[in-house]
């Protein structure tokens, strides 16, 4: 097994048929781990700071059986390409990896501080794959998911008393005058201007800071939605827009990404159940609230929550027991920032 590196663009482009054959071979990936994601997101963002593409092909000759899309971000630290905004991260490969190997080779062609690879599923290659002793992944974050039968929501979900029903009727009833629908590329041109308008009353209101959504993810989103792997769930009411759910769609599950939603009462709510009606009305479904356990999803929808895991490899206990005490230090001043903001 042979070693590469990919560090420039357009080798980078040049793998996209090799990606997209081993990215098809196994339907436990994400569309974080597509060709679009990945390539776009460099492209578009990582590029233009000092980041360092650095992804490892593993070949055979001429076929490529492994591609880890990484990269190392200006501080020295090696990462999956667009990890914050990725909600699960994995590498491609349709063989055993020795991680160890991977982790030399990458030492010896690069300054690395240390490694940290998040947002990890209990089913993702990488923990699946052989890792040397030293790597010990540990419980980060928590997704959840929501499996529901073809049928009539919320009666096809059996977890679902009264209570929460009654909830859903009145949440419909409250917005019974607005309209639902879902589009996507084939249906519709990517409405990039409502979404900014949008963004812009959601910035206004205090729902969301100003660092929203900014221009370089939404031409990424684009590029997606314009390549099949979004739809997007809208509700509105003549032609003012109300609400925007990104949803990825992958070939096992819907997977609710990136919400936007005005002031209007229950709307974000009222725009998931609808959402969840009409792609549970036509078959089986799972619905993949994503990243973050929230509350009110969890309070109305009852969905089932998995542990996400991050990987850290240190060169020594003191840098990683140094490198603990930089993010606790960093953490705790970006809480009193916020709360002397407020």
């Amino acid at each position: 097994m042979q070693i590469k590196i990919i560090s420039n663009i357009s080798d980078f482009k040049y793998l996209e048929e090799d990606w997209n054959t081993l990215f098809s071979s196994k339907n436990n990936y994400s569309t974080f781990q597509s060709f679009e994601f990945n390539y776009f997101s460099w492209k578009y963002d990582l590029s233009k700071s000092k980041n360092i593409l650095s992804i490892v092909v593993l070949h055979e000759g001429n076929t490529i059986k492994s591609i880890l899309p990484f990269y190392i971000d200006k501080r020295l630290i090696l990462r999956f390409i667009n990890d914050l905004h990725a909600d699960f991260c994995d590498y491609l490969t349709d063989i055993e990896i020795d991680f160890d190997e991977v982790v030399k080779e990458l030492k010896s062609k690069f300054t690395i501080r240390y490694f940290n690879l998040i947002n990890l599923r209990t089913n993702s290659c990488i923990l699946e794959n052989k890792l040397p002793n030293y790597c010990k992944p540990i419980p980060s974050s928590e997704y959840s998911i929501l499996q529901l039968e073809k049928g009539v929501f919320p009666d096809n979900f059996s977890k679902y008393r009264s209570k929460q029903k009654t909830v859903f009727r009145r949440i419909k009833k409250i917005n019974k005058d607005k309209k639902h629908e879902i589009i996507d590329c084939n249906i519709s041109v990517f409405p990039v201007s409502d979404i900014q308008i949008l963004r812009c009353e959601m910035i206004k209101l205090g729902l969301r800071d100003k660092n929203f959504l900014p221009s370089v993810q939404l031409l990424l989103i684009e590029e997606l939605y314009n390549k099949g792997k979004i739809i997007l769930s809208i509700v509105k009411t003549n032609n003012k827009i109300h609400a925007i759910s990104f949803v990825i769609k992958d070939s096992t599950q819907y997977l609710t990404w990136i919400d936007m939603f005005d002031e209007s009462k229950m709307i974000n709510i009222f725009n998931y159940i609808t959402l969840i009606t009409v792609l549970s009305s036509e078959e089986s479904v799972k619905v993949n609230f994503g990243r973050g356990v929230y509350r009110y999803k969890l309070l109305n929808f009852l969905p089932q929550s998995l542990d996400l895991f991050s990987l850290q490899i240190f060169s020594s206990k003191w840098q990683g027991l140094k490198c603990n005490i930089e993010r606790n230090i960093i953490q705790f001043l970006r809480i009193v920032y916020e709360k002397f903001k407020k």
